[in-house]
């Protein structure tokens, strides 16, 4: 009851948000030193909806990867305001394309939460916590090595 909820609430937003802002314009910065020839053959990047007007934050996990300077400037390129400034996940799937991905799957990436409470009330599990979505993309088949 409590996700159908959320996910109604979410809904709205979504759709007041949509009509209420312009569509955004898709180009690939020139000044991005992305190289698809040196990105891994999968990404996952992680989308999370908790811009107060509208817009994703997007992550790519490269902790310890060797690929860690590639994915961080991927992300920048994402991210940043003075690049694309990708601000929904439908210009996410469409950068990706342009950049030589081609989306495999989706997934949710929520964490359950430590909750407030003590003795038996302790919630575990659906404390508010963020949406995040994992978007799993695989290199275009003339990409990979």
């Amino acid at each position: 009851m409590r996700n159908l909820k959320v996910l109604a609430i979410t809904s709205v937003l979504t759709l007041f948000i949509a009509f209420n802002t312009n569509a955004q314009e898709l180009s690939v910065a020139e000044s991005s030193s992305v190289n698809i020839k040196e990105l891994p053959e999968y990404v996952i990047i992680t989308s999370e909806n908790t811009k107060l007007l509208g817009g994703i934050n997007i992550t790519i996990d490269y902790k310890k990867s060797k690929y860690k300077p590639q994915l961080e400037e991927l992300e920048d390129l994402l991210q940043a305001r003075k690049k694309l400034s990708i601000r929904n996940q439908t210009d996410l799937l469409n950068a990706m394309s342009k950049l030589g991905f081609d989306y495999l799957d989706a997934y949710n990436a929520n964490a359950g939460t430590l909750g407030a409470g003590g003795g038996d009330d302790v919630e575990i599990f659906g404390s508010e916590s963020k949406f995040r979505v994992n978007i799993v993309f695989r290199k275009k088949e003339k990409f990979r090595n």
